[in-house]
Parts: C-alpha cells; sequence; structure tokens
C-alpha cells in the first residue's frame, strides 16, 4: 500500500490574473481558501478594492467594476468574482465605478505617493 501524504492537492483553484489593455487585475476571495490565494497575490497588485454589502452577509459577486484614468479612459471593465478586486497600475489619479444591484458607487482617489490604496464600496446603505 502506498502512502501519498506528501502530495498536496489544492481543493481551491488559484485565482486566474486577467489582462485589459497593459493592465493587470484578479478577483474574487468568495471562498476562505480563495481569499488565502488572493492574501497571497495582494503585494503585486497596489489598488485594491473590496466589496460588501449592508443588506446579507455573503460575500458579493458581481459587482460591476470599471478603472479610468485621469483622463477618463477605462483601463478595466469587468464584473467581480468576489468581494476582492486587486489591480496593477502605477501611481496616478484613478476613478472607480461600481455598480451592484441597481446601485453606482464611484470614489477618485490617488495612488501617488502610496504603496497601496484600499478602497470600501459598501452597498445597501
Amino acid at each position: 500500500m502506498c502512502c501519498l501524504s506528501w502530495f498536496y492537492v489544492s481543493a481551491v483553484a488559484a485565482p486566474e490574473i486577467l489582462k485589459q489593455g497593459g493592465n493587470r487585475y484578479v478577483s474574487g476571495g468568495a471562498e476562505e481558501g480563495e481569499r488565502k490565494e488572493l492574501d497571497e497575490l495582494a503585494s503585486r497588485f497596489p489598488m485594491h478594492l473590496v466589496f460588501v454589502s449592508e443588506k446579507t452577509s455573503a460575500p458579493l459577486r458581481g459587482v460591476r467594476v470599471r478603472v479610468l484614468d485621469v483622463s477618463g479612459n477605462v483601463l478595466i471593465e469587468d464584473d467581480s468574482n468576489g468581494p476582492l478586486f486587486f489591480v496593477d497600475v502605477v501611481g496616478g489619479r484613478y476613478t472607480i465605478e461600481a455598480s451592484y444591484d441597481g446601485e453606482q458607487i464611484v470614489e477618485t482617489k490617488d495612488l501617488t505617493g502610496r504603496r497601496y490604496l484600499r478602497i470600501r464600496f459598501v452597498f445597501g446603505q
């Protein structure tokens, strides 16, 4: 009888790093294992978006995200796969539009002079 205790197969697939127009991003974190995988990737992405709802304690999925540069050009537009959405952008001023269940929240923030920018979007307030 052979023992494969040294062999580890992750039940959680690593989140896929996507790319639009030269900008990398990743989203997910609905499950605990996936959150841990994203935690390991977080240092590669200076912009961290977090989506929560006042109406439910369940992790949000399907938030429509648009990241625009200072000129109004859309850098990234996609639906989140979970409550965490990390974006690899250089320092500068960005507008983030997040839409969920008919509600839109818009934030404009500077990444200049910071290593990381973390923005929390709370829906249903």
